[in-house]
């Protein structure tokens, strides 16, 4: 007489082993319930389709666009300007209004070790994305005492090329006017007043 403990044992495993089986057979089981915010795959291109738009190439730097030369000192301004200054190198749009400043486009600093120096604008230069370093530029220059870049100090000494085109080579920036009173660049004379024209 067969054992039905026995049996139901034997019965337990043969449907625990078919179980497995069919399983397995389906290969879609995953330990690992799908994650709820987990990203979508990229979808597939068609079969013949056309792939995804790549993002756009940015346009190459032109590298003739730059302006080179020498920061000069006039001999009547040399016992002003020591080793320890520093010397701003501005490029500005040409303004319509000749008693205003046009917009920055570019500036360099570095220091005042040796005359004459050699400098460089370019792309690089420049501060804010405000267009391309092209056309015709104002150039200034100015030599700093007190290290603050919108103030000039009397005694500080400046000066003005008012038009270079960008490609220019060999200019001569010339520091060559002394200033007489303390002035701040960011509002015009600390007494009150329009800008005088042709200021850095």
């Amino acid at each position: 007489m067969t054992n039905p403990r026995a049996m139901h044992m034997v019965l337990a495993v043969v449907i625990a082993t078919l179980g497995c089986a069919k399983h397995d057979e389906a290969g879609k089981a995953s330990g690992v319930p799908p994650l709820p915010n987990a990203p979508a795959a990229p979808a597939a291109p068609a079969p013949g389709g056309s792939p995804p738009p790549a993002a756009p190439a940015s346009k190459p730097v032109d590298p003739n666009a730059k302006i080179t030369g020498q920061v000069v000192v006039a001999p009547s301004m040399r016992a002003h300007v020591a080793p320890t200054d520093t010397i701003y190198i501005v490029a500005r749009r040409i303004p319509d209004n000749p008693t205003a400043r046009g917009s920055l486009v570019a500036v360099k600093k570095v220091p005042a070790t040796k005359f004459p120096l050699d400098f460089e604008l370019s792309t690089a230069d420049m501060p804010f994305q405000n267009g391309a370093f092209e056309g015709d530029l104002q150039l200034s220059v100015r030599d700093n005492k007190s290290g603050d870049p919108i103030v000039r100090r009397k005694g500080d000494v400046f000066g003005m090329l008012p038009k270079v085109r960008v490609g220019a080579r060999d200019v001569k920036l010339p520091l060559e006017q002394l200033q007489q009173e303390d002035e701040s660049l960011a509002a015009g004379p600390m007494t009150g007043g329009a800008l005088p024209p042709g200021h850095p």
